[in-house]
Parts: C-alpha cells; structure tokens; sequence
C-alpha cells in the first residue's frame, strides 16, 4: 500500500508531508490496513514530491524508520518550472501541476541519495522521477534503489521501452560496468 502525499494536483495534498501531519496519517493507514488483513502484514511506503526541502526529507525517513513503514518512493512529480527550455510564456499558458520526465531527474536522484543516506538499508527505496534510459536505471540502483518505477519514460517510450531498459541493465552487469 502506497500513501501518495505528493500529488500536486490535489489541493493541499502536499501540506500533509509535513512529519507532525504525515504522522498521524501514516498510523491510521497502517491501523486499517492490520484490522482489515489478517493473517500477514502488507507492505506500507509513503510517495514524497521532489519538492520538499532536505530537512523534510530527513524528517519523513526518520518518520518512516520510527514508524516501521517498509519504505518510501522518491519522488513524484514537480511543479517547479526552473530549467525548463520552453519560452516562460508558454509555460504559464499550460498552467500549474506537476511536471514529470526529464526536468526532475537531478532533484530526483538528489532525495535517493539523500533518503540512503539517512536511513541506510531499512527501508526500501523506489526511485522514481526522469529515468528513461537504462543508464538512468542504473544510476537510481547505484545511489540505493531498490526499485526502479517510471511512467513518463514508459509513456514516450512504447510498450517496448520496459525490455530497452531491461537489456541495457543486463548489459551493465554482464560487462561489469559501473
């Protein structure tokens, strides 16, 4: 089970990534999700904007590591507009919500690396945010992923691209590139 407080599509969505608001959220979702399956215990991560400031996402992996949650998925979409090449104007013309793809790959791979450093490997990492490429792939499990997930790469790149990411991490590991 996933809990996605990073969406910025939803109005005031993104104000419970606050540790002290998540917090309460996070307990709840793990409470129901004990009552309703018995037997085993499912999985529980929390999904995190690109957007958050560094001590935010130390403050939602302590969170996540106080908590027991099984791990965190870094990152969703942006709605920072910095470094794009379309003229401002048209920008502005599309309007607000969240940016994925290229544009957020760095600050991506920025919260990966971060999020390892500070929780080590008790937790499950799962990269997300401008991997199209396997180069991209493997730079995400180089910084700690433990998973890779994409959707703007798999969008752009066909049903195919899933196997084009594939064989270009199999490649890596059989000639043993780092």
């Amino acid at each position: 089970m996933v809990v996605n407080v990073s969406s910025p599509n939803t109005p005031g969505l993104r104000d419970l990534q606050a540790a002290d608001r998540l917090k309460p959220v996070l307990v709840a979702v793990r409470a129901a999700l004990d009552a309703a399956v018995s037997g085993r215990r499912v999985p529980l991560l929390v999904k995190i904007a690109p957007d958050l400031a560094d001590a935010d996402v130390d403050a939602v992996a302590d969170l996540a590591l106080e908590l027991g949650l099984d791990g965190i998925i870094a990152t969703n979409t942006t709605v920072s507009r910095a470094g794009l090449a379309s003229p401002a104007a048209e920008v502005a013309a599309a309007g607000a919500g969240g940016l994925s793809g290229p544009p957020l790959r760095a600050r991506s791979l920025e919260v990966l690396r971060r999020l390892r450093a500070r929780a080590g490997d008790r937790l499950v990492l799962i990269a997300a945010g401008g991997i199209e490429t396997p180069d991209d792939a493997w730079e995400r499990l180089r910084a700690g992923a433990t998973l890779v997930q994409a959707y703007t790469g798999f969008v752009y790149g066909g049903p195919l691209w899933p196997r084009r990411i594939h064989a270009g991490l199999a490649r890596r590991i059989r000639t043993g590139l780092s």
